[in-house]
């Protein structure tokens, strides 16, 4: 009986003679030696979350994108985070709270809807801890939102290619001030409808169209039936949606542009390269660390520095309490104090008075200089090549004594809202507003331009056009 020859397994064929058991060869005709071919490879069975979403593309593409390791971006991180909070801790309020203003007997007292309802969560613990929770959770948004906003105008990271990034985030700080502003209202006590109340004012404010503006968005005049419903429904649906979007858009931007990167790793990375560590695992993990220190730490803080209880104010009535906003609206409120009351321009759309003055074309020119910043900067030429790295506030003279000065002017905007109780005049208030912001902001100035390097010692925050594909970052 013939021989076969084959490349695996030699087995006996029952006759005194052995074969080999599997892939046949062919023989060399040359050199008459068997030549065996290579063994076909067996495809790996795909898992059935691979069939259906390809998870293996989706991590080779975003799960190895590079994130710069920097103290300060982790800001950004922190409002994202936030609003995380306030929309887990909102849906629970939610389930309790019932926004309507109508009247009803609680325990032989009339009291409105709204208000009972808050109440009744100020007397469950874990509701009003959750309460808690969601009053800081937003302070702390308005203030990570604030401080993100800062770092990147400090450190010039708004210029090119990143101009759209700056508007969104721009839109973001300001939907964040409306959320909280929208939340006043909520728990329907004496402070939040005088707080409101001064909202509504400044809307009916408006030349021509103030009437209409201000019934749509508050729901007719305000305090109505309509009021309530209209605000919650701002508050929880439309607003969130709005903000939900823009973060999103926010991060796309982020992986298409690419973040911005500390100077060292300018001496590190690869031109056009992004140095840090890679989305998943470890930007993930430093993620989740950080979201769980905020959990805790602001259950611990709503734990021992409760918000302002119901009884403080009581539920509304015929005398009006006197309130100030909390300090991310504090700035309008001072504005709005140093504003003469005989501040008054007659036009032909209608009368212009201090409250809309103050208290919206004041707001809207500085987020107007704000979104505008990326085309009034005359570094920002459409020559100069993309801005990759953090550069020095001290390099930017100009620009460091111009934010030196808005935040004094901010500052002072704080102080005013008490200048009358300090003993200040409204004169002395004013001269106060300009002379201290002028001169931090020289002061910053003249320090910027005697600290700052030479023109052979400068960093160059620009790089290379980076390349399509991204060098996996490090382990």
């Amino acid at each position: 009986m013939q021989r076969i020859v084959r490349d695996d397994v030699i087995v006996d064929r029952g006759d005194g003679r052995t074969a080999r058991l599997g892939l046949p060869t062919r023989v060399d005709p040359r050199t008459a030696t068997p030549v065996v071919p290579e063994r076909p490879v067996t495809p790996k069975r795909k898992g059935w979350l691979e069939e259906r979403l390809g998870v293996s593309g989706f991590y080779s593409k975003y799960g190895r994108k590079a994130f710069p390791v920097h103290t300060t971006f982790f800001l950004g991180e922190m409002a994202t985070f936030s609003f995380f909070i306030l929309v887990v801790t909102g849906i629970y309020l939610g389930l309790i709270y019932i926004p309507s203003n109508v009247e009803i007997d609680v325990e032989g007292e009339r009291l409105p809807q709204a208000y009972a309802s808050v109440r009744l969560i100020e007397s469950i613990p874990v509701a009003n801890l959750f309460r808690n929770v969601h009053h800081w959770a937003a302070h702390l948004m308005v203030a990570s939102t604030l401080l993100h906003s800062l770092r990147i105008f400090f450190f010039g990271n708004y210029r090119k290619p990143r101009e759209l990034n700056w508007l969104f985030g721009v839109g973001l700080l300001s939907l964040t001030l409306l959320a909280s502003f929208l939340g006043y209202a909520l728990p329907y006590d004496a402070y939040a409808v005088t707080a409101t109340g001064i909202g509504y004012s400044i809307a009916r404010s408006i030349p021509w169209a103030g009437n209409v503006v201000a019934e749509l968005f508050f729901g007719g005049a305000f305090p109505t039936l309509g009021s309530l419903p209209r605000l919650y429904t701002l508050h929880v649906f439309v607003v969130p949606a709005m903000t939900a979007a823009l973060i999103g858009i926010h991060l796309l931007l982020i992986i298409k542009n690419k973040h911005t990167q500390p100077g060292y790793a300018r001496k590190l990375a690869e031109p056009g390269r992004v140095l840090g560590v890679p989305f998943w695992p470890y930007q993930t993990l430093l993620a989740v660390q950080l979201l769980m220190l905020m959990f805790g730490g602001l259950f611990i803080l709503s734990a021992l520095v409760p918000i302002h209880p119901l009884e403080a104010y009581g539920p509304p009535g015929p005398e009006t309490p006197d309130v100030k906003p909390d300090w991310y609206l504090l700035w309008v409120y001072g504005f709005l104090k140093m504003i003469p009351s005989g501040a008054v321009l007659s036009t032909p759309i209608g009368t212009i008075g201090p409250e809309f003055l103050g208290g919206l074309l004041f707001p809207g020119l500085i987020f107007g200089l704000m979104a505008l910043a990326p085309w009034l900067d005359s570094t920002n030429r459409p020559s100069v090549k993309r801005y990759e790295y953090l550069e020095p506030p001290r390099q930017a003279p100009v620009r460091l004594a111009i934010g030196v000065f808005m935040l004094a002017y901010v500052g002072m905007l704080f102080f005013a809202a008490y200048y009358d109780e300090v003993g200040l005049t409204l004169a002395q208030m004013w001269y106060l507003s300009i002379v201290i912001p002028g001169a931090l902001a020289t002061a910053a100035l003249l320090w910027a331009k005697w600290a700052g390097p030479d023109a052979e010692q400068r960093f160059d925050p620009t790089a290379e056009e980076m390349p399509d594909e991204e060098v996996p970052a490090a382990h």
